[in-house]
């Protein structure tokens, strides 16, 4: 089997995993008898751990240039706590068991990441790999909303493992580079924990910018589906919705490679952070779900857009053996401190205001993300190769 196919299709069943996961969990809690506060809090625990579940394995995983075999422990570990959640009682238990999820399963992006760029002749073909992700999550993210239509959401954490546990198989066949640095060159050393990633101004400012583009976004993917409830939604349109998301991101996938020959990861960083404005101003007038679901479309070039320029804007200023650390850096503050500070904040929004009040701020955050990525973003490179 060729190598770019044993990557696609990793990448198909790893993030039909995630389209379980994302659209369905908040659903799952409330079906377990928790209430909205018990659930904003459970959504951000995950995230707070993340943040520092990436730094370790990524810096482990760099250091000794396993990063298939974390990857594989990362995948297992993960399915076994999702058939776990399926005998969670109570917020105790659950608040545990995500706390565990998090921290096996935070990596395994980044982990699978660093992994194909470091296989990967061309790194600029990233994209067309990566888009393979979104067709797995749209698929699961359709079916689940069949599924669950008519299977008892109690059997959430046992769906989701089954698929994992199809992910790891096909993740024994991914290719397993090692040798990032000629034989017999010396080694650089390693960055030895989070902060010595991010502390260069350029690395500062690239994830300020990260956290205000990706903090509203985390707001959006916890409170989309109740949003589309109370505008009347049932849970297949809630599926449906976050599929039309997921197909659109392969359009940005398919086309990065000839995107980023064409223009530079802070151009399109910009970009992304316009269609992200004004897909929130959208969002926040709107009143009929049916029509939220055509917004959906903007996905491609404002999520997608931005996390394939993130990936590469790393790519660019940092050597293969620190990628690893990089990719889980760049996660940590995408879907660890972004999602926190965005739960929570969008959670108290909505209480004090409304769900428009929560993207309105959004559209606001988004705005300053751009304006220091026209002044302040540089590309210069941090390491020497």
């Amino acid at each position: 089997m060729k190598r770019d196919t044993v990557m696609a299709g990793y990448y198909i069943f790893y993030f039909a995993a995630v389209g379980i996961y994302v659209p369905f969990l908040p659903l799952f809690l409330a079906h377990s008898n928790l209430n909205t506060l018990e659930i904003g809090f459970l959504m951000s625990v995950g995230p707070f751990a993340g943040i520092f579940a990436q730094a370790v394995w990524g810096i482990q995983a760099d250091r000794r240039r396993r990063h298939k075999e974390f990857l594989l422990l990362a995948l297992a570990l993960t399915a076994i706590i999702c058939f776990s959640l399926s005998f969670g009682k109570g917020f105790i238990s659950f608040a545990v068991l995500l706390l565990f999820y998090a921290f096996t399963n935070s990596p395994i992006t980044p982990l699978s990441d660093a992994l194909v760029l470091n296989t990967l002749e061309e790194r600029k073909g990233y994209g067309k790999i990566r888009r393979w992700g979104s067709c797995g999550f749209a698929i699961t993210a359709a079916l689940g909303g069949l599924i669950f239509t008519y299977l008892d959401l109690a059997w959430f954490g046992v769906v989701e493992g089954v698929i994992l546990i199809v992910s790891i198989l096909w993740a024994r066949l991914l290719p397993n580079p090692r040798k990032i640095v000629p034989a017999g060159s010396s080694l650089p050393a390693i960055p030895s924990s989070f902060l010595s990633v991010v502390r260069t101004p350029n690395l500062i400012i690239f994830f300020t910018v990260t956290f205000l583009f990706m903090a509203p976004y985390n707001a959006y993917t916890v409170f989309f589906g109740w949003h589309l409830q109370e505008l009347g939604a049932s849970r297949w349109w809630i599926g449906f919705g976050w599929t039309i998301a997921a197909l659109s991101e392969m359009i940005v996938f398919s086309m990065g490679t000839m995107w980023l020959k064409r223009f530079n990861p802070q151009q399109l960083i910009v970009l992304a952070g316009v269609i992200f404005t004004f897909r929130w101003i959208g969002y926040s007038q709107i009143q009929d779900y049916r029509v939220i679901l055509v917004l959906q479309f903007t996905q491609c070039l404002s999520f997608a857009l931005f996390y394939l320029a993130g990936v590469e804007y790393l790519n660019s200023l940092l050597p293969a053996y620190v990628q690893g650390s990089a990719q889980s850096a760049f996660n940590a503050v995408s879907f660890g401190i972004s999602a926190i500070v965005g739960t929570i904040g969008a959670g108290w929004l909505i209480r004090v205001g409304e769900v428009q009040l929560m993207y309105r701020v959004s559209a606001l955050l988004t705005v300053i993300g751009i304006i220091l990525v026209l002044l302040f973003l540089k590309s210069d490179k941090i390491f020497n190769t």
